[in-house]
C-alpha cells in the first residue's frame, strides 16, 4: 500500500477522529490529491464525516499555497533562502504572471511537479498577496469538490465489493501520482547547469522594479 494512505488507515483504525483530521490536513503539503482521496475513502467507510473531512483537506490545502507563497517573500530577504529555492524555472514563469494570475495558479495546480515552483514565482515576484489568497481559495473550492465526489462513489461502491481491499487498490494511482512527481523533480535536477540560484544583480533589479 502506499505508505500515505497506510499510515491514514492506521490512524483512522485506532485513533480519535481530531488526530485523522490533522493528518488529512498535513498530507496536501505533500500532495493534495493524496489528501483528497484518504479523505473520500474515509468517508465512504463512515469513518470521518464529510464535514470534517471536506474541512481538513481545504484548510491544508490552502495552508501549503500561503506556506510557498511566504517561501517566495522569504526569498527576496534571505539569501539561502533565494540560493535553494529561486530556480531558473521560478524566474521563467515571470512572463506568464502578469494578469494572468487565475491561470497560472491552475496550471501550477494539475501539471506534476509545477505547483511548488509556480507559487513560490508568485512570492517571489511580489504579486498582491489578496489576489492570490482569492484565486487559490477559489480553485481550491472548485477543484476539491469535483474530485472528493468522484473518489466518494469509486469508493462506496468499492468498499461494499471489496472491503478494506479498496485501500490496496487506491494506492496504485496514489503512486502513479507521486511517481510523476518524482520524476518531474529528478529531470529539473539532472540538469545543474539550469539549476544555478540569480545572482544579486538579478535580485537587486528585481527590489528595484518594485520598489
Amino acid at each position: 500500500m502506499n505508505p500515505v494512505l497506510h499510515v491514514v488507515a492506521d490512524l483512522s483504525s485506532g485513533s480519535s477522529v481530531l488526530a485523522v483530521a490533522g493528518t488529512l490536513f498535513l498530507i496536501p503539503f505533500i500532495h493534495e490529491d493524496i489528501a483528497i482521496i484518504a479523505a473520500a475513502l474515509l468517508v465512504a467507510q463512515h469513518r470521518l464525516s464529510i464535514e470534517l473531512a471536506f474541512a481538513s483537506v481545504f484548510l491544508g490545502m490552502v495552508g501549503r499555497d500561503l506556506l510557498l507563497y511566504g517561501l517566495g517573500k522569504l526569498a527576496r530577504h534571505n539569501e539561502l533562502a533565494r540560493r535553494y529555492l529561486i530556480r531558473p524555472r521560478v524566474q521563467q514563469l515571470r512572463s506568464w504572471l502578469d494578469g494572468r494570475m487565475m491561470w497560472v495558479i491552475l496550471v501550477g495546480r494539475v501539471v506534476p511537479g509545477l505547483m511548488f515552483p509556480t507559487y513560490i514565482a508568485i512570492g517571489w515576484f511580489n504579486l498582491p498577496f489578496p489576489r492570490y489568497l482569492l484565486c487559490t481559495t477559489v480553485l481550491s473550492l472548485l477543484y476539491l469538490p469535483v474530485v472528493f465526489a468522484i473518489v466518494y462513489l469509486l469508493g462506496s461502491a468499492a468498499f461494499s465489493h471489496l472491503g478494506n481491499w479498496t485501500w490496496l487498490i487506491a494506492a496504485v494511482p496514489i503512486t502513479v501520482l507521486l511517481l510523476a512527481q518524482i520524476r518531474a523533480y529528478i529531470r529539473r535536477s539532472r540538469n545543474p547547469a539550469q539549476e544555478e540560484p540569480p545572482d544579486d544583480r538579478e535580485h537587486q533589479r528585481h527590489n528595484a522594479g518594485n520598489a
